[in-house]
């Protein structure tokens, strides 16, 4: 039976990188499916990572990226490779050797930012665009386009400079929170690839640890010095007026800022439970804690303050 391993192993791997190829495709030229496999299409990856090894995952996303190359393009496939692929390979590779779900979502973050960085640089240094400006490009005309629209319609000229205002003073936001948006989505694309793949290790006989539940969730005491530091950054660039170190500052202070709120609603959460209030309540809180700006702030001081007060007693 032993040289039949070998063959099994092929066979597999085969057939996770013809399903990586048809997620690919489906990701390029489905548009609403597309939209669900433009995150999930690693999964294969992970899958073969895990119940085989690093060089069988290599070599067949290397195969399926051939394949998509041929079908849509170099471009593409670099594009696609680089940034989820290299996810899929060290998703893979850490849940083969059993890494906590900490670590392993961590490895996934930091490798989804460094191939977002090469791909940028690709963009840049390579073919002479610059991917941020792009967007913002779009963004503008989108701004432009929706100003005309409203100036048609007949509405107040007074109210359309005011929403004109609004939207250019957001996209100056998103100019200055764009770092902070990769790390953000870098973290969620591999909590979903993880937490997806993990269940369907499960169906597969292949029992793996998930994360604690989410109302014991805690950050260390540190994340306050994170967020004070992202504060003093922006009080000596305005002193000093070295405006890189607002941009740290700013996207610092959102990072901890995101972390802290998501702190005070694994507080809020464990009093929920306390109180057994539903499932479907309680999930109304959350999507209500990222909407309402006034609850979303109470939420962030709720977990500041749990950092030094403990509500919830977990130390003890």
């Amino acid at each position: 039976m032993a040289p039949k391993k070998p063959t099994r192993s092929l066979v597999e791997a085969a057939f996770l990188s013809a399903l990586t190829v048809v997620f690919c495709l489906a990701t390029l030229y489905l548009p609403m499916l597309g939209l669900i496999t433009s995150v999930l299409w690693p999964i294969p990856i992970v899958l073969l990572g895990v119940r085989h090894d690093l060089r069988l995952s290599i070599l067949a996303t290397f195969v399926a990226g051939i394949i998509v190359a041929i079908l849509a393009g170099p471009l593409v496939a670099i594009h696609m490779f680089l940034g989820l692929g290299v996810l899929g390979l060290v998703l893979g590779t850490a849940m083969r050797h059993r890494l906590t779900p900490l670590k392993v979502v961590g490895l996934g973050t930091i490798a989804l930012l460094v191939s977002f960085l090469l791909l940028f640089s690709l963009s840049l240094f390579v073919m002479g665009i610059n991917p941020w400006e792009s967007y913002f490009s779009i963004y503008q005309d989108s701004l432009e386009s929706t100003i005309s629209l409203y100036e048609r319609l007949g509405i107040n000229p007074d109210t359309i400079a005011q929403m004109e205002a609004t939207l250019g003073q957001s996209l100056s936001m998103i100019r200055y929170l764009m770092p902070m948006a990769m790390v953000a989505g870098s973290v969620v694309l591999a909590v979903v690839n993880f937490l997806l793949s993990r269940s369907i290790l499960a169906r597969l006989g292949v029992a793996y640890p998930g994360f604690p539940p989410f109302a014991s969730w805690r950050l260390p005491r540190t994340a306050a010095l994170g967020y004070l530091a992202g504060i003093a950054l922006i009080v000596i660039s305005d002193q000093t007026a070295y405006e890189v170190l607002r941009h740290i500052g700013i996207n610092i202070q959102a990072i901890f800022q995101l972390a802290l709120l998501i702190h005070g609603l694994a507080v809020a959460w464990h009093f929920m439970e306390e109180y057994r209030l539903s499932k479907g309540l309680k999930i109304l809180a959350v999507a209500l804690a990222f909407i309402t700006p006034v609850l979303g702030q109470i939420l962030f001081f709720v977990g500041l303050l749990d950092l030094f007060f403990d509500f919830r007693r977990l130390g003890s």
